[in-house]
């Protein structure tokens, strides 16, 4: 996969080289999300909130970009939309409401670079049925994490602690207190889903299931008792009973395990 990887993305640097325009291109390197098993010294990995899926590799080169250049500041993907309006000089209005900044003079300078003020922070509101739901809120060096189930809440200063292994939630209520109510009120001004919402409409989607497999099986269940059923039809209605029937079964556990997730407070 690396390799692969790896060659994908020499042949785009070779191409824009031979059309020559690699001093007229920004090239983007980066991943949708943190790796998947083992990120030593770092705790979680993908689908989780801790810094180990949520920290992913970003390279940029591109004109004014400096070679062996590093850049500590913090940011996300969601400010590629304005920096790319920015590196293109583009004269259009963004929208007013876009929760990235341009992090232009960050690629140019480096950690001398300043970034415009990032009032909301890093917001990542995960209220999975499948996973852990975390919601995990960064602003400045501090990161709070809370248990969408439980309420728990954990602090940590990941400047100076990036492993996350010691939680400041109890030496430091009001910056638990500060942080939890600004992410509080962005939560609310973009309607996000609670947990409750979303296990409602995933057991209804699982309900709506079952009810179609339901149905079926009567569909089913009639047509075989035609007397001049073809073999192959009946052997395929047959076969269709017992898939349904199956899917039934499978619904009514992922249920039951969705009702033992709602109760559930474990981190990881």
């Amino acid at each position: 996969m690396m390799e692969n990887m790896d060659t994908s993305i020499g042949m785009v640097l070779d191409q824009l080289n031979s059309l020559g325009l690699e001093e007229n291109t920004y090239v983007f390197f980066s991943s949708d999300n943190g790796g998947g098993s083992n990120n030593a010294p770092l705790q979680g990995g993908k689908a989780k909130m801790w810094e180990a899926g949520l920290r992913v590799p970003m390279i940029v080169a591109g004109p004014g970009v400096p070679e062996n250049s590093q850049c500590d500041q913090p940011v996300a993907q969601w400010d590629y939309l304005p920096t790319f309006h920015a590196l293109a000089d583009s004269k259009a209005p963004l929208p007013n409401d876009l929760d990235g900044i341009s992090i232009k003079s960050a690629l140019e300078k480096g950690n001398a670079g300043i970034l415009p003020s990032r009032d909301s922070g890093f917001v990542f509101h995960f209220p999975a049925h499948y996973t852990v739901p975390i919601t995990a809120y960064r602003k400045g060096d501090f990161k709070l994490m809370r248990h969408l189930n439980s309420g728990e809440i954990k602090l940590f200063n990941v400047a100076k602690d990036m492993s996350e292994s010691q939680d400041l939630s109890n030496t430091m209520p009001e910056k638990v207190k500060e942080m939890t109510q600004k992410l509080d009120a962005y939560l609310g001004k973009v309607g996000a889903w609670s947990m409750k919402e979303v296990y409602e409409t995933r057991e209804n989607e699982l309900n709506r299931w079952i009810e179609i497999r339901k149905q079926r099986i009567i569909e089913f269940k009639e047509q075989l008792k035609a007397k001049d059923i073809e073999n192959k039809m009946r052997n395929h209605l047959k076969s269709q009973l017992i898939k349904s029937t199956n899917e039934i079964v499978r619904y009514n556990k992922i249920k039951d395990q969705l009702a033992k997730d709602r109760l559930s407070d474990k981190w990881f």
